[in-house]
């Protein structure tokens, strides 16, 4: 993209951003057929003049139907059917894939555009933009401050804070995700605002409290936004279990900090997974209540489970997808793996085989964890070791391996009914192939069946 002003308070682009143009044209050729009239506004200029590839536009619809134009792009360009919001009668729809974009249609709230933009979250979404030809786009500041604000990395509202604040609660959230993900700051009025609105987040849906929380976990600093939560009232809304983690002393020479602010370091240390962050982010939550002292010792024994369970009511709270729910949950659940040189080849199959569908995720949130103690060079090693090991198996051969025999064949060799005991039974063939004692066939698990459980 290439830049230059041409009058004050607005700006000339040339985009290299075909794919983007495409979609415009498309649109606004639909909206010229419908006798619609929209204006790109908020979040594509902005994070075009960021240098950012947008990934989505809103259209302000100044004349006609909010819904003619996403309804005719499902119906003749394949984007998926359009999704209303009740708050503002918004539309959204969209096209998926490597090239896809959404958009977001919004129906004129004000009675003129000033009115309309001043209504807006925050100043830097006022900008408003026009294609004025194939790839140029001319970015206007009608409200005189968006331009300015951009450039001086400030993030605050058009109109006093507590009203735009009030108007949509979730925008204390909106607030902080931008502060993370474009690495501005919140001027003092609106943190105050925030501060003072935070109890409002209650009466917000808990889908679009989440969608907010997962772009400020998956940010390049996600400390940063936990951070600035805390500080703005809004974690003891929206995340209150992980409260008792603040100022816990583990009482350990292990660990350098206190547990909150360990979490926080094993978070900003993990890939952007959101199940790692989130699991990394609660993994020690069960501390506090696990802890146990005795005379020049203190143990946590089973805080993984308790974490986990913290963890599941927070997961329910804010309905996070299932299967975001149960990976992060497996993963704090097994984040103890403890590993020392001693284990053998067959102890390392074995941690392959009960972890093969979450052995990345878990093997980056064990680094993580290792890699925020206070002397992280051992743990670290042991880490490295682990993986190297792993490499060294067929893993993929590995978590493939079952037993040979099903329940049936094993009640009828062994003369035992149907009930738990056939599983525990499967898994001990399954240990043996592991531990090499037998090979992966019907008959070595027979002859193994018939040597270990028909003398018992």
């Amino acid at each position: 993209m290439t830049r230059r002003t041409a009058s004050e308070g607005k700006t000339e682009i040339s985009l290299h951003e075909p794919v983007f143009d495409t979609y415009v044209e498309i649109v606004y050729s639909i909206a010229r057929e419908k006798g619609v009239e929209l204006l790109i506004v908020g979040g594509a200029p902005r994070e075009l003049l960021l240098h950012r590839r947008p990934k989505d536009i809103d259209f302000v619809v100044m004349k006609g139907s909010a819904l003619a134009v996403p309804l005719h792009l499902h119906t003749a360009h394949g984007f998926f059917y359009p999704v209303r919001f009740e708050k503002f009668g918004t539309y959204r729809t969209g096209i998926q894939g490597e090239k896809g974009i959404e958009m977001e249609f919004i129906p004129m709230r004000g009675k003129a555009l000033l009115e309309d933009l001043a209504l807006r979250d925050f100043t830097i979404n006022t900008l408003t933009m026009r294609r004025t030809g194939t790839s140029t786009y001319e970015i206007s500041d009608a409200l005189g401050s968006a331009l300015d604000d951009i450039d001086r990395g400030i993030i605050r509202t058009p109109i006093e804070p507590w009203k735009t604040i009030g108007d949509d609660p979730l925008r204390s959230m909106r607030a902080v995700r931008f502060a993370c993900t474009i690495g501005m700051h919140i001027e003092q009025p609106l943190k105050e605002a925030v501060q003072r609105l935070a109890p409002l987040l209650n009466s917000v849906a808990a889908e679009r409290i989440r969608d907010e929380l997962f772009a400020v976990l998956l940010s390049d600093s996600p400390s940063k936004g936990i951070r600035l939560m805390q500080e703005l009232g809004i974690l003891e809304v929206i995340m209150p279990e992980v409260l008792p983690t603040m100022g816990f002393d583990q009482r350990s020479p292990y660990h350098k900090d206190e547990l909150f602010t360990h979490s926080l370091a094993v978070m900003d240390r993990t890939r952007p997974s959101i199940e790692t962050r989130l699991a990394a982010l609660f993994h020690d939550t069960g501390k506090p209540r696990s802890m146990q002292s005795s005379p020049g010792k203190v143990t946590y024994y089973g805080h993984q489970d308790i974490s986990a369970g913290i963890f599941r009511s927070f997961a329910g709270r804010l309905k996070l997808p299932h299967s975001v729910a149960d990976t992060a949950e497996a993963l704090i659940r097994r984040h103890m793996i403890n590993y020392t040189p001693e284990w053998k080849d067959s102890a390392v199959r074995r941690f392959i085989k009960n972890n093969y569908a979450l052995l990345d995720q878990l093997l980056d949130l064990y680094a993580a964890d290792a890699g925020s103690l206070a002397d992280p060079a051992g743990p670290l090693r042991m880490v490295g070791e682990l993986a190297g090991r792993i490499r060294q198996q067929h893993a993929e051969r590995i978590s493939r391996i079952e037993s040979p025999l099903d329940g049936n064949e094993i009640q009828e060799i062994l003369g035992i009914p149907a009930g738990p005991r056939i599983g525990e039974i499967k898994r001990g063939i399954v240990d043996a192939i592991l531990d090499g004692v037998i090979e992966p066939t019907k008959s070595s698990a027979e002859a193994f069946l018939r040597d270990r459980y028909a003398k018992g």
